[in-house]
């Protein structure tokens, strides 16, 4: 059997003495920890816990800062040091239709675009917390081991650790598996220099290891902490990740006889699927999303949908207006539409995701004032807003003289989710000059810049930015995918993505949709309603479509746009262009493992590669 070797260098745990930021996450270590006197006491107990949460919670925004910049495995970045560095954020909205990297700072992220990803790169353009999560696995096992040695915790305070550490373990091989198919399964402490002998598991085992971990951890995890405990994870985050892993489960990708290429022969292939396809797996997909949604609506958290603002005047020119229920469910923080969050930032810049550097800072393209960044989004990904009646807006390839009006006619979260020409931005930079000879149209090539996340009230670069790991809408979505493969367009299918659909001004979806119809539906639902939180990337791959004209594959277009006239009555022309044209090759739909870890000579690797 192949087998995957690790120097336990590599997984020792780091034991550090930095303050964490943000409520739990602010408590300071009061002695330099070892695995010894982490067990001690309940508080060196608590003191490692913060440690754990720092190594095993992810940023979506793949800030490098909070991950690692690593070499080998024998020489990784320890994170959190405040280290500056180039490539500081990674967004995966840049690797798909979702967007363009369009400035310096995402440059690696076009090595997917361009179809160069390699076992030897794969590290430094996507995964930066590989090695991280052995770490961080690391100091689970340890935790599940030796907690009971603790002397003045309490039987409650042990369970509630022990669950906590077991949904971190869960969301780490969710994270794993979505981009490698089976891993190792490790659950013992291996001592330094011990070689770690484990061999990759299967697709399937490691579902039911992440559905066993996760239904273990609920019934010993609050549904919402006090305000001081901010950041730990509640029994609802351990049910999203129960729903996002079997979903991914029942996904054409994975739930198939045959991948996409083969490995070689049928035991191999059930690494990276389960080796049949069985429509029942979408039952289980259903039923977890409803689960948690039903926990969600039970325990005070729900959709932001306050009548009023379903189609909001999202501030034109610099009027003043109410926010779209969309953009408060994003942007306003710890409201009840979030389930988990990212909140690693540095309390000195007064930021959620800003490890060292300010997000406005690296987030921001140039042109609003930054050093470099800045993401794009093609006209590929702007055809999937409806109008607001619901019906397709065109863009026709000859172009026109009504830009403004046409995105005044479309769904309100586009306007919530882009920076357009003539739009409003942030209180630093009001009015967006995105045209020919406007300062906000160099390096835009599709022609809208993505802002979702960025405050309207900015007027620096410090500010909050929530870094979102799992919010209620998408279990609302995942449950209409799910039942809809499972039973067809069903009422409650209709009724979950109605219920998303309604509360930013959209009407519902038609009725008498095929299965087939309905599936498009909901999937131009899910695009627009989750850009920018890390699916897109993830869910064109489980849906076996990156290779679609336009999708990550084939030509990808702008908008040329220029003024014309004078003021107040200027108008804007545009016109498609192509931009580029992008490559994706089979092989992509899976990351290759490390050329380090496969050098070795006993981790088998993925296909293609």
């Amino acid at each position: 059997m192949k087998k995957l070797y690790f120097i336990a260098t590599v997984v020792i745990c780091c034991f550090i003495t930095t303050a964490c930021e943000k409520k739990f996450l602010d408590k300071a270590p009061g002695v330099d920890l070892t695995e010894d006197n982490a067990f001690l006491n309940k508080a060196n107990l608590e003191t490692f816990v913060t440690t754990i949460y720092r190594y095993a919670v992810h940023s979506n925004f793949r800030y490098r800062i909070q991950s690692e910049a690593v070499a080998s495995p024998a020489n990784y970045y320890t994170p959190f040091s405040g280290v500056n560095t180039t490539d500081c954020i990674h967004p995966s909205s840049s690797i798909s239709d979702e967007g363009d990297a369009s400035e310096a700072a995402f440059i690696n992220n076009n090595r997917w675009n361009e179809g160069v990803i390699l076992p030897a790169n794969i590290v430094n353009v996507e995964d930066f917390r590989y090695y991280i999560r052995w770490i961080a696995m690391r100091q689970i096992n340890l935790v599940l081991k030796r907690i009971n040695e603790v002397p003045d915790a309490d039987d409650a305070y042990k369970k509630q650790v022990v669950a906590e550490v077991k949904a971190l373990r869960a969301m780490n091989y969710m994270e794993m598996l979505k981009r490698y198919g089976g891993v190792p399964i490790v659950e013992k402490v291996f001592q330094p220099g011990e070689q770690v002998d484990v061999p990759r598991s299967s697709f399937d085992d490691c579902v039911k290891f992440i559905v066993k971990d996760v239904d273990e951890a609920i019934p010993n995890l609050p549904a919402v902490y006090s305000a001081s405990q901010t950041g730990r994870i509640t029994a609802l985050a351990a049910l999203a990740i129960k729903s996002e892993v079997l979903l991914y489960a029942a996904s054409p990708q994975f739930n198939t006889a045959t991948p996409v290429i083969s490995m070689g022969n049928a035991a191999d292939n059930q690494l990276i699927c389960y080796g049949n396809a069985d429509p029942n797996r979408w039952k289980l997909a259903a039923d977890a999303a409803k689960a948690a949604i039903d926990y969600a609506l039970a325990n005070g958290y729900g959709l932001i949908d306050e009548p009023a603002n379903r189609i909001p005047k999202e501030l034109d020119n610099g009027t003043v207006g109410p926010l779209g229920n969309y953009r408060v469910s994003w942007e306003t923080n710890n409201n009840k539409e979030l389930i988990m969050m990212y909140q690693g930032g540095a309390n000195s810049a007064n930021g959620i995701t800003n490890v060292g550097n300010a997000p406005l800072t690296f987030w921001n393209p140039t042109c609003y004032g930054s050093f470099w960044s800045g993401i794009s989004v093609p006209l590929n990904f702007i055809r999937k807003y409806e109008k607001l009646d619901g019906t397709p807006q065109t863009w026709d390839a000859a172009g026109g003289t009504d830009l403004i009006a046409k995105y005044n006619e479309l769904d309100p979260r586009f306007k919530q989710t882009m920076s357009y020409t003539n739009g409003y931005y942030t209180a630093r930079d009001p009015i967006a000059q995105i045209y020919n000879g406007g300062k906000d149209y160099a390096n835009c090539k599709g022609g809208v810049w993505l802002r979702k996340y960025i405050p309207r009230n900015a007027t620096s670069a410090n500010f909050v930015m929530n870094d979102v790991i799992f919010r209620v809408n998408e279990l609302y979505l995942n449950y209409a995918e799910a039942l809809n493969e499972f039973s067809g367009p069903v009422a409650e299918a209709y009724a979950a993505v109605n219920a998303i659909r309604t509360r930013s001004g959209m009407p519902n979806l038609p009725a008498g949709l095929t299965k087939e119809q309905f599936r498009q539906r909901v999937r131009n639902e899910i695009a627009i309603e989750l850009v920018n939180d890390d699916h897109r990337f993830w869910d064109i791959k489980r849906w076996l479509i990156a290779e679609e004209e336009g999708v990550m594959k084939g030509n990808f277009e702008g908008l040329q746009i220029t003024r014309t006239g004078t003021a107040p009555n200027y108008k804007y022309t545009w016109k498609p262009y192509t931009f580029e044209t992008r490559t994706f090759n089979k092989n992509m739909y899976l990351h290759p493992f490390p050329q380090n870890e496969v050098l070795k000579g006993n981790l088998i690797q993925n296909p293609g590669w």
